[in-house]
Order: structure tokens, then C-alpha cells, then sequence
């Protein structure tokens, strides 16, 4: 089976100047490869390239040859040897020099954009090892002390063909248990069709305000806020956010039972009639806490604090989104709230907001806890899952927001 054949979105082209560019290896747009046409590239219908990994596998010899770095020779890791026993079967990894079959692939990358998801799977880096003596000096100067080396797994992989990527992970976790500090394979995400969401905020319709009051803050909240805003990671982000709204709900207390308490404590008689008022407060207070049950209090948290003109921005800049049916890597989902019709907010039925608080707690349940489990309904840790969490994460942030203000 030839290349093509076997990946049918590789291209092979011929092009000016007797070459040939080869396309979208690994299924990858950042780079190509760049031959002479009269170059035997035969080598490559034995190799098989995972878009997962960073990495070649040969059919021919067995093994998987991992795309590490130039290194000191002296270096310590080069000498790491071990057996790795999977499913009944032994590979034997090692670090070695690369493959002749990997030379000519790093020797033929090119960049083809300038930025990649996958570091070009350090392509680039043999690249310029390879042609070391062409680059200026102070460039050639990183690579004297080096030599090339990759990491190499070899053994009966006719076993594990599917899940190869399984294997790696696998591999991943006992290289770490042993050494914190241990280079792991990498690992990427398959690429998909990435949506583009619109980022809700206030500047968008309105000045910056020339003024702002701010009201005494909690400084538990405003440090979990802090986390949560600079966290790269969608998935941790609604984490920290949901803390906010489970941190407040365990020190709320409705608005009504909260005015009669304050009133109490300012009676200037408590301190001599502490008995008599001790009544009273079990009494104000006997109702709320026999409700006193977590999902009742952000029920009534939620309630008590947003309404649907808090989260407009949020639900009307992303309106695609909250029309249709989201469905998440590991098979849950969740339903639209709305239509892509309407006119204004307004028109939203009157339980819009408890159906965006049931989904928010059955996304954080389903990242922290995998209850949806028990349905096969889970949101693996994906890349791509990640992005679908960005709209409801800009609604649980700006939820968040007013709550830590309105304390």
C-alpha cells in the first residue's frame, strides 16, 4: 500500500526546480516535506505516521521512533534502558540515534506556517541540526556539543495496532511514576473543525466607566476568581469558577432572613437578654436550616442574584451555540435554551434561568466527578472539548462576577 493510499489527504506534487512537496503527513498543514524528484522516496510507504503522536512507526521493523532532541551524548537519560510489559507482550525502549528514514524527513521539513500546534513536531529542530554548518554562527554554536537522538520502543506491536495511542499514555504514567522530571511522549488531540466563539463584555456596547465603586470583597473569592480568570485551561477554569458559586452558597442566607437577623443584633438590649433572643433566632432560622442541602442553597442563591438581563451579553453573543444541541466527547450533552429567532432576551421563557444552572452543575459534576458515568455520559479531557465549554464558561464567569459583588 502506498502513502497515498493509505492517508488520503497526503499530497504529492511536483513542483518547480525538479522538486516534489509532500503535504499534511500526520495530518499536519504547519510544515510539508521537500525532495528532489529523483529522490527514492519508497522508504516512506513503510512507515505509518499517527496524527496523535510525535513520531514514525515502522511497519517493516517493528518499532515506534519517538522525535526527541539534539542532546549531550553524556547526558544520563541517553543511557536509560528499559522493558516496558503491556497486555502480555515486552517492548524494550531506548534511547538512540535516529533512523536513516527520520534523517531524510527532518532534512526535508519545511515551514509552511508560522505558528504550530505541534512545535513541528520538532521537525524544525533536527532540521537545523542537519544543516548546522549553514546557519550563522551564533545559531550552529547550540548544536556543537550535541548529537541527535531519538526515543525508539520497539516490539510486537501487531497486538495493540488500534490503541497504540492508549499505549503511550500508558507508557507516559510509569515514566513519570519512576522519574518526575522524565521527558513524555506527546501526545496531541486529532484536529478537528475548532468553532469560533464571540467574547461577551460590557465594552462592547458600552464605554469603559469613567468611574467605579467597589464594594468590600471576600478575599477567598476574589483569590479563586484570580485562578480562575488566568487559567489557561477551560476545563479548570469552570472548576474554580463553580467554587465561587459553592463557596457562597454555604454562608447564604436569603435576603429576608438576613434583614430580621442584622436586626436582631442590633437590638440594644442582646447582651442581657441573650436567652430570650437565642429563641427567636432558632425560631427565624428552624425553616432554613431543615432546606439547608447544597443544591437548595445555590438554587436559591442563583435566584436571589442573577436574572436574565446579567447574562444577555453572554447568551446573545454566542446565540449559535445556545440554539443547538452540544454534544461533548464522551457522550454528554447538552440541550439548546433557547432560539436563534428571537428578537430579544425578553422573549426567553420565564425557566431559562434554572435551565442554565441545572446544566452548569451537570458540567461541573461531570468534570469533577464522572456521575454521568453511571449513563455512559462523560466529557473526556479533550482539546475539543475544552473549546465547547467556552460559552457556558463566559455565563458561570459572569455569574460568578455578580455574586462576588452583590456579597
Amino acid at each position: 500500500m502506498t502513502l497515498t493510499d493509505r492517508y488520503q489527504k497526503v499530497t504529492i506534487e511536483e513542483v518547480e526546480e525538479n522538486k516534489i512537496h509532500i503535504r499534511n503527513l500526520w495530518n499536519d498543514d504547519s510544515f510539508f516535506l521537500r525532495f528532489d524528484n529523483n529522490d527514492d522516496l519508497n522508504f516512506l510507504n513503510e512507515l505509518l505516521f499517527p496524527e496523535e503522536l510525535m513520531a514514525i512507526y515502522s511497519l517493516s521493523d517493528g518499532f515506534i521512533e519517538v522525535f526527541a532532541y539534539p542532546l549531550d551524548p553524556e547526558e544520563d537519560l541517553i543511557k536509560r534502558k528499559f522493558n516496558f510489559n503491556y497486555k502480555g507482550k515486552e517492548f524494550r525502549c531506548r534511547w538512540k540515534n535516529p533512523t536513516i528514514a527520520f534523517e531524510k524527513i527532518a532534512n526535508a521539513f519545511r515551514e509552511d506556517k508560522e505558528e504550530s500546534r505541534t512545535y513541528y513536531r520538532n521537525l524544525r529542530t533536527f532540521r537545523d541540526f542537519y544543516k548546522r554548518k549553514e546557519l550563522p554562527e551564533f545559531m550552529s554554536k547550540y548544536y556543537e556539543d550535541k548529537e541527535p537522538f531519538n526515543f525508539f520502543i520497539e516490539g510486537d506491536f501487531s497486538v495493540i495496532k488500534e490503541e497504540i495511542v492508549d499505549f503511550c499514555k500508558a507508557l507516559n504514567f510509569y515514566m513519570s511514576y519512576f522519574d518526575r522530571e522524565t521527558p513524555n511522549i506527546q501526545i496531541f488531540s486529532k484536529t478537528y473543525k475548532k468553532e469560533n466563539f464571540n467574547l461577551p463584555c460590557y465594552t462592547l456596547f458600552e464605554n469603559f466607566p469613567e468611574t467605579i465603586n467597589a464594594t468590600e470583597i471576600d478575599s477567598i473569592l476574589l483569590d479563586i476568581i484570580s485562578v480562575a480568570n488566568t487559567s489557561r485551561n477551560n476545563r479548570l477554569s469552570f472548576i474554580f469558577y463553580y467554587q465561587i458559586l459553592e463557596y457562597a452558597s454555604y454562608y447564604f442566607l436569603k435576603s429576608d432572613i438576613k434583614y430580621r437577623l442584622i436586626t436582631l443584633l442590633k437590638k440594644p438590649d442582646i447582651s442581657f437578654k441573650s436567652e430570650e433572643y437565642s429563641k427567636t433566632i432558632i425560631e427565624e432560622f428552624k425553616n432554613h436550616f431543615k432546606n439547608n442541602d447544597d443544591k437548595a442553597k445555590l438554587d436559591i442563591l442563583i435566584s436571589e442574584h442573577i436574572t436574565l438581563n446579567d447574562i444577555k451579553i453572554e447568551l446573545e453573543k454566542n446565540i449559535d451555540y445556545f440554539s443547538r444541541k452540544i454534544e461533548f466527547e464522551g457522550g454528554f450533552y447538552i440541550d439548546p435554551i433557547m432560539k436563534n429567532d428571537l428578537k430579544g432576551i425578553t422573549q426567553l421563557p420565564e425557566n431559562t434561568i434554572k435551565s442554565i444552572k441545572e446544566n452548569i452543575v451537570n458540567i461541573r459534576n461531570s468534570l469533577v466527578h464522572l456521575r454521568e458515568s453511571r449513563e455512559n455520559k462523560v466529557i473526556f479531557p479533550t482539546e475539543k472539548n475544552h473549546d465547547l465549554l467556552t460559552p457556558y464558561l463566559y455565563i458561570l464567569r459572569r455569574i460568578s462576577e455578580k455574586i462576588v459583588i452583590d456579597r
